[in-house]
């Protein structure tokens, strides 16, 4: 058996929006770094990685700047989900489909991956979402249309979905 391992590169970079981080394997995005104060902080939440941006990397950061400034709805670069299986994975998986400018509740994210019922579950599973903006778990809500929960906090969340023209939320929104 050959052992094979993903060298991971590490990419920082600056929006109005404050420094982010993106951190590629060989086979995609394995993490973004929602916005922090300084470059510093976004070293802090990815550890010891090599410090040289891969291509890959480069792409997904540029990807993301065309995102928050309106020029982009759709973000392309591969995303590696190696480390999650199972529910987690269904959940990241069918909220990866979710169009810009559509929401869903937790409720309707669980059925889309045929978890039906695992609503609570689902924000859990959303949660641990290492690649936030890619899979694009801001766009998902409660049933009753309230906010629900984001790593990144309320207002960034409510400011994601002002950019793809969500925000406020009409009550037909909630799925």
């Amino acid at each position: 058996m050959v052992a094979v391992w993903a060298v991971k590169t590490l990419l920082l970079f600056a929006s109005d929006w404050g420094w982010w981080g993106v951190e590629a394997s060989s086979r995609g995005i394995v993490q973004v770094v929602l916005p922090q104060r300084s470059p510093h902080q976004v070293r802090k939440q990815l550890g010891s990685v090599e410090s040289s941006a891969s291509l890959l990397a480069e792409e997904a950061a540029g990807q993301i700047q065309e995102y928050l400034y309106g020029r982009r709805q759709r973000l392309t670069v591969p995303v590696d989900l190696e480390l999650f299986s199972g529910f987690a994975r269904h959940i990241l998986e069918a909220c990866a489909q979710i169009a810009y400018g559509e929401t869903v509740s937790y409720s309707e994210l669980a059925r889309r991956a045929g978890k039906e019922g695992a609503a609570r579950a689902t924000g859990q599973a959303l949660g641990a979402n290492p690649v936030p903006i890619l899979v694009p778990c801001h766009r998902i809500i409660g049933a009753d249309g309230s906010l629900g929960g984001f790593s990144g906090g309320l207002e960034m969340k409510r400011r994601l979905l002002e950019l793809e023209g969500r925000w406020p939320l009409a009550e037909a929104d909630s799925g």
